[in-house]
């Protein structure tokens, strides 16, 4: 049996059935980024990121080290203008007015946005009047959300002086202290202790109803305790989107495919998009110009995918995959090997 995804990590893809995970709303999405690029000379750090964020959504921005997730949430925060590309707030492009714009957004970038030489709340106040917050509301602002982030106590104290944990709630609070419509948190957890990270996850968690909130990790723990959605990128290219809900629920099944025949063109449907028209299938994705996908849907079966994709003129080879998402990660930190190892017939490497 061949070995891991052997393809370079800028040739992952999505297939048109992933596009977008969203139901059509009447009211506007909180966010819609639409096939942002960038490019640093030759080399894109993003390309064609094209995604949806509706008010209430916890999206988790997954990727490996140096995927292109901090240059993704300086596009979203407007702080980066795309080579290509829009990013829409409600009904508002971002860059076409990107001072009254950014006032919507929420940014804790992951080392905290904060004065170490100021007191907590003289911060706030400070980021208050930075935000344009009416002068008769600031104290009313920095006390609700004092409050909100769980910083009644060290309110008075030296921002240098708190621990690692409280430095990172004083981050968000900076960032919440205008009632922003979108949220952007890159890596939170950032030097926490368990304990710490779980009152991170806590405050994160009794955000969600009232924000739509990019949490950005590497850890799929993380994006697992706070977010109801996930979208991966690597090497600057979108990889999947979808809910989590769907992927953890028990009756969904995932499995890693080797299409042993050859792709010929003339198939119908030509195979790169065989997965759009299988019956079941939910998501999949794949490595370009290789034969070896990831699918999941509810109550599939090995058996049944080899039928249909037989019945299709196609040879495959079935592995179970207990975890998706966890599957996925896996493959694209084997495309940072110089070498991957086999897939056994558990589907872990």
């Amino acid at each position: 049996m061949p070995g891991g995804w052997t393809e370079s990590s800028a040739d992952w893809v999505v297939p048109p059935s992933n596009a977008s995970v969203d139901s059509p709303r009447a009211e506007p999405a909180a966010l819609q980024a639409s096939g942002l690029s960038v490019s640093y000379g030759k080399n894109y750090a993003l390309q064609d990121v094209t995604f949806t964020l509706n008010q209430g959504d916890t999206l988790g921005l997954l990727g490996l080290n140096g995927a292109g997730k901090s240059t993704l949430l300086k596009v979203l925060s407007g702080a980066v203008a795309p080579a290509t590309g829009t990013v829409q707030i409600g009904d508002q492009e971002l860059f076409a007015n990107v001072i009254d714009t950014r006032m919507q957004i929420g940014y804790a970038p992951d080392t905290p946005a904060v004065f170490p030489e100021f007191r907590v709340t003289e911060f706030l106040r400070y980021i208050a009047r930075m935000r344009r917050i009416n002068k008769r509301q600031i104290n009313t602002s920095v006390n609700s959300i004092v409050e909100r982030c769980g910083l009644g106590e060290v309110g008075n104290r030296i921002i240098g002086n708190l621990s690692t944990g409280y430095q990172q709630r004083v981050n968000i609070a900076q960032a919440l202290i205008h009632s922003p419509k979108i949220l952007i948190l890159d890596e939170p957890g950032n030097g926490l202790d368990p304990v710490q990270l779980m009152e991170i996850r806590q405050l994160v968690s009794n955000l969600a109803p009232q924000q739509a909130t990019i949490f950005s990790s590497h850890l799929l723990s993380e994006v697992n305790a706070v977010c109801n959605r996930v979208l991966v990128i690597n090497s600057g290219r979108q990889v999947f989107d979808a809910s989590l809900t769907t992927l953890s629920d028990q009756t969904n099944r995932a499995f890693e495919i080797t299409l042993t025949n050859d792709n010929r063109p003339d198939q119908n449907p030509p195979t790169d998009h065989i997965f759009t028209h299988l019956p079941g299938v939910n998501h999949a994705c794949k490595a370009t110009d290789t034969k070896r996908w990831l699918v999941s849907g509810e109550s599939l079966t090995a058996a049944h995918l080899k039928n249909m994709l037989q019945s299709r003129g196609l040879t495959v080879h079935i592995n179970n995959s207990d975890n998706f998402l966890e599957s996925l990660f896996k493959q694209l930190a084997d495309t940072t090997k110089p070498a991957t190892t086999g897939i056994n017939s558990t589907g872990r490497a």
